[in-house]
């Protein structure tokens, strides 16, 4: 089973738990080791997962106890992470002291983590060498991940665990948060020194910039980055455009590159593509590339869904809603009774006027589930003869309505 599978079960196993878990002894034998198998450590193993694990060094508490860690994962004889946990219905706003002093002494432990079973807290050394860091790296809930969170959770893995990787894809994810964020408020409000650093930049026959420079150029920096952003948007619908490859981050360094053949329409005010439509398009070409390597993919945004196609909008084969919970896909081509021989156990509906059938998903990962469903339905639209130009207007049932559907 595909980790994204595994992950996506332990979800769920997660959220039916819950509700009866009681403690920091239940946390951790109903969520916490469930967690350490999928990341394929042999929990039964004390020479891979040591529980109480007691340092050289450790001090004894006011009650006469040895401090001790909750867990610790070994490799190789030696401990590589830390793990602390509380209870389930306790907030993880402040790490343990505890840990951080037990990472601070272990050279070998380049990972720590505070877990409630639900949340997780990923910490590493990137301020200064065996010092654990103030915040985590990654901080993340695992019934609901984002693919770059599995992505990061798969470096954790017994058979992927590199300490020097983890650091380096820590040290790649705190920048880029920090890069992101910053961004975003230049965009929404120049602060002096950027505005500077653009002038000087930007105009070297700018001269002095004075305070009265910086105040006349904030509002102009504003509206050029704002008019940079439109202007790049619009580019991606121009008309009549090539053909352009994409490597998507979802895929492995091994598979090839997704063909994605922009449509010939306008952007319409108000259609956003959000990251999780751009997910859900790169695990669903992905699947279809794995065993048609030419296959061609392309998807379509509107206000009402988001359309997954082959030549053009005429040939779709698949329709998604994940803006908002519930999330649900649907296909083409697909009747209910083949979806259930296809996918048997997968709860699916009727497509109503977005397709033939309907799945409510949970998370993105759960399209791994459906994958003899989106191969059908792909095979089926490939065979379907249509003319290839492309209308002027969406076709079938396009844009019904100015929102999305309530499924």
């Amino acid at each position: 089973m595909a980790f994204e599978e595994e992950i996506a079960r332990h979800a769920d196993q997660i959220k039916t738990r819950l509700p009866f878990i009681k403690g920091e002894e239940a946390a951790k034998q109903a969520l916490v080791i469930p967690l350490l198998q999928v990341l394929g450590y042999d929990v039964w193993d004390p020479r891979e997962v040591q529980p109480e694990y007691i340092a050289d060094f450790a001090k004894k508490k006011s009650n006469g106890q040895m401090e001790k860690i909750d867990y610790a994962l070994h490799i190789e004889g030696a401990p590589v992470v830390f793990i602390e946990c509380k209870a389930a219905d306790k907030e993880l706003d402040e790490h343990d002291s505890q840990l951080a002093r037990y990472f601070n002494a272990t050279p070998s432990v380049r990972v720590a983590i505070l877990t409630n079973g639900v949340r997780l807290k990923i910490f590493t050394d990137l301020q200064k060498p065996n010092i654990m860091d103030d915040r985590p790296w990654l901080d993340v809930d695992l019934r609901n991940l984002k693919q770059a969170e599995i992505d990061a959770l798969k470096k954790l893995r017994k058979a992927d665990f590199g300490a020097s990787q983890v650091v380096n894809l820590a040290e790649e994810m705190v920048f880029y948060n920090a890069i992101a964020s910053y961004i975003a408020i230049q965009i929404q409000e120049p602060s002096e020194s950027f505005v500077r650093f653009v002038a000087r930049d930007a105009i070297p026959a700018i001269g002095s910039i004075t305070t009265k420079v910086v105040e006349r150029l904030t509002p102009v920096v504003r509206k050029a980055i704002e008019g940079s952003i439109v202007a790049k948007f619009k580019r991606s619908f121009s008309i009549e455009p090539e053909p352009v490859l994409v490597e998507a981050a979802q895929l492995s360094a091994t598979q090839a590159p997704v063909v994605v053949v922009p449509l010939a329409a306008e952007a319409r005010e108000g259609v956003v593509t959000t990251p999780e439509e751009l997910e859900c398009f790169s695990m669903i070409s992905k699947i279809i590339r794995e065993v048609n390597p030419d296959a061609v993919v392309a998807y379509r945004d509107s206000k009402s869904y988001f359309t997954i196609i082959q030549k053009n909008v005429r040939k779709w084969f698949a329709r998604l809603g994940v803006e908002r919970q519930p999330y649900w896909v649907a296909f083409r081509h697909v009747k209910v009774e083949e979806a259930k021989r296809l996918c048997p156990g997968v709860e699916v509906a009727e497509g109503g006027q977005v397709g033939d059938c309907r799945f409510t998903i949970k998370t993105t990962t759960d399209l791994n589930k459906l994958r003899s469903v989106i191969l059908a339905a792909f095979n089926a639209e490939a065979a379907r003869v249509v003319e290839d130009a492309e209308p002027s207007e969406p076709s079938l049932s396009d844009i019904k309505s100015e929102s999305r559907p309530r499924l």
